[in-house]
């Protein structure tokens, strides 16, 4: 069969994008053919405007050109909703949809929706043939707004050939938007004490967001250990993961985060909460760490125990790196969204 997917450049910021990316480089198979139309990219609201309206005029002409059986969309929440929407229904007049839904606040933006467009909401979302999201949590929440069948696929990373984690590295990271969302604060609140008692310890946190709020709070809290690395290029990460001990996302919101897989496919242990789709992922004291979001009194005492016990970070890194290798591989992944394929193809 031929997909087209569509969603945003695979070169942009996000986990989305890195979605894209992996399908771009990963996803070989005799029986479906993917093509690929970018609807955001990097740059002014010029340039993204253009790409979106691009992509809204041309998709039908698409479909019926390259004779594409399946269209799979990629979507989160806010503005990305309302841009996939208009491509949804217009995908849906001439094949198959199926609706991939990453949002780690959709449960947020349509609760905070005006009612009209909680309506409009569940009309979109019974639109296409299949629903795939990210966890069993997020699954329970759409199964309320449509009766479209709703399927589980997990995120799903490239393995590094060998577990290359080193139990003496003194860098705790944070890969992912800086905000309030993540926890990103809530690691400036303990960064003082664990610096304190690791004084060759650092915070690095690499991403976009609200990067001068961070430095200003860093400059006035006279936080000497946490450093804004910003936004990291897939060439640079190779580097800043050799020196990670511990990568942590006390985040309140999420889906399933790349960066948690990617990091334990390298064999660093997460420190993370228990939302979205992360305990799939991450297993309490077996191979990482999960507390409840905004406990600030556990995020301290975790990290401290952990860099205290090498033990600890020798066995969680063995099993955060056999947990991806058995369950988040892209072999795994492929042979997933082959069976959905295949699934939709009476409704073809």
């Amino acid at each position: 069969m031929r997909i087209l997917m569509i969603g945003p450049d695979a070169k942009a910021k996000g986990g989305i994008a890195t979605v894209i990316a992996n399908f771009k480089q990963h996803f070989h198979s005799k029986n479906h053919e993917i093509s690929f139309l970018v609807t955001w990219q990097e740059g002014s609201i010029v340039t993204r405007m253009k790409t979106t309206i691009s992509s809204i005029l041309r998709i039908r002409s698409r479909i019926r050109r390259e004779n594409i059986d399946i269209v799979h969309v990629h979507m989160a929440q806010d503005g990305s909703f309302f841009r996939k929407a208009l491509l949804l229904l217009q995908a849906k007049k001439e094949c198959a949809v199926v609706l991939h839904i990453h949002a780690s606040q959709f449960d947020v933006f349509y609760d905070k929706s005006h009612p009209l467009i909680q309506k409009y909401i569940r009309y979109i979302l019974g639109e296409p043939d299949k629903v795939v999201v990210l966890s069993k949590e997020w699954a329970r929440f759409y199964n309320g707004l449509t009766k479209v069948p709703v399927s589980i696929i997990e995120n799903a990373v490239e393995m590094s050939p060998r577990n290359c984690y080193k139990v003496d590295a003194k860098n705790i990271v944070m890969f992912g938007r800086i905000g309030e969302r993540k926890g990103s604060y809530d690691v400036l609140k303990v960064a003082t004490t664990i610096g304190r008692k690791f004084p060759d310890v650092r915070f690095y946190l690499y991403g976009d967001g609200e990067l001068d709020k961070m430095a200003a709070q860093i400059t006035e809290m006279n936080v000497e250990n946490v450093i804004l690395g910003g936004w990291v290029k897939e060439a640079e990460k190779e580097k800043i993961l050799q020196n990670t001990v511990l990568h942590v996302l006390p985040s309140y919101h999420e889906g399933l985060p790349m960066a948690i897989l990617e990091t334990m496919a390298y064999g660093i242990p997460n420190l993370s909460t228990t939302v979205g789709g992360i305990p799939q992922a991450i297993r309490h004291k077996k191979n990482g760490i999960l507390i409840e979001a905004g406990d600030i009194a556990r995020l301290e005492s975790e990290i401290t125990q952990f860099l205290t016990d090498e033990t600890m970070r020798s066995h969680y890194s063995k099993a955060a790196f056999e947990t991806i290798k058995s369950r988040f591989s892209m072999d795994a992944y492929q042979q997933k969204w082959e069976s959905c394929y295949f699934s939709m193809q009476k409704r073809v």
